[in-house]
């Protein structure tokens, strides 16, 4: 899989726009293997919560995996079910 359904890029925008200041804020991701990993920038200043991860991770099908923060950008990922 190299990209996520147009349906499901949607509802995980709408989740996560407003963690942007940007209006034009682009869903950014990669999908390896069975893991999907979103990129959020630190420079928004807010940091996605849990009640959203499990949101995101209900339209995924996917286990949350981990957060970590690497160069200045937040990073969440997702393994998918298989």
């Amino acid at each position: 899989m190299t990209d996520l359904d147009k349906e499901i890029e949607e509802k995980i925008y709408d989740i996560l726009k407003k963690y942007h200041k940007d209006k034009d804020y682009n869903l950014n991701y990669l999908i390896t293997d069975d893991i999907v990993t979103f990129f959020l920038s630190i420079n928004e200043g807010n940091l996605v919560t849990m009640e959203d991860l499990y949101k995101i991770s209900g339209i995924l099908n996917a286990k949350i995996k981990d957060m970590v923060l690497v160069n200045q950008e937040y990073r969440f990922s997702f393994e998918m079910e298989k």
